[in-house]
């Protein structure tokens, strides 16, 4: 091996060791001259997921409005007739001293409160709590009252007394609501049946 031969062997083994550490570094440092670099695109964002759109209820005051209205016109006026007229027939047969025994006849209250359930909700809040009120504490009281009857007796013991009691007072928190509820429809969107039936009780 010649001289020249001898001076080339050490450059090819620097040049090599100077390549090798470029390739071991960090990927930040630039790549040598004539080095093919393979760049990747940065992922595209994926576009939002749009949300579900809500189910479309009455909000302003004219769509509200009309929905009331047709509720009292396809069953809500006659449900109503009918559950003030049965919860003031039953009313009227309250005895007037606590330890009286009464029979009272609760089928057709039940019946018009079976009407009244199968109803569609309200589209007004206020009426609709009202009316839902009226619904639930009439049938509570009426339940709670029938619970009460004495069985092979024709006085009520003081537990049974008590129970009556409670009974009289859910139901008369029925009828105030269904009062509510009838002069909300009333005053608030001038629904009203022909003749008022709280006047003919």
């Amino acid at each position: 091996m010649n001289g020249a031969e001898r001076l080339r062997v050490p450059l090819l083994v620097v040049v090599s060791a100077v390549l090798l550490a470029g390739c071991a570094g960090a990927g930040s440092e630039p790549a040598p001259p004539g080095a093919t670099q393979t760049v990747r695109p940065a992922p595209a964002p994926s576009a939002p997921t749009p949300s579900p759109t809500p189910s479309p209820t009455p909000s302003t005051a004219v769509e509200i409005a009309e929905g009331v209205t047709h509720w009292y016109e396809y069953g809500g006026e006659t449900a109503m007739v009918s559950l003030i007229n049965e919860a003031a027939e039953v009313r009227a047969g309250r005895p007037d001293e606590p330890l009286d025994l009464v029979i009272l006849d609760f089928g057709d209250l039940m019946n018009a409160l079976d009407t009244a359930r199968m109803l569609g909700s309200v589209p007004d809040p206020e009426t609709r709590t009202a009316w839902s009120l009226a619904v639930e504490q009439l049938d509570a009281g009426a339940r709670e009252l029938l619970g009460s009857a004495p069985e092979n007796s024709l006085f009520q013991s003081p537990e049974q007394a008590g129970q009556a009691w409670r009974g009289w007072h859910t139901f008369d928190e029925g009828i105030k609501n269904l009062k509510a509820a009838e002069a909300r429809l009333r005053d608030a969107f001038g629904l009203k049946p022909p003749s008022d039936p709280w006047a003919e009780r």
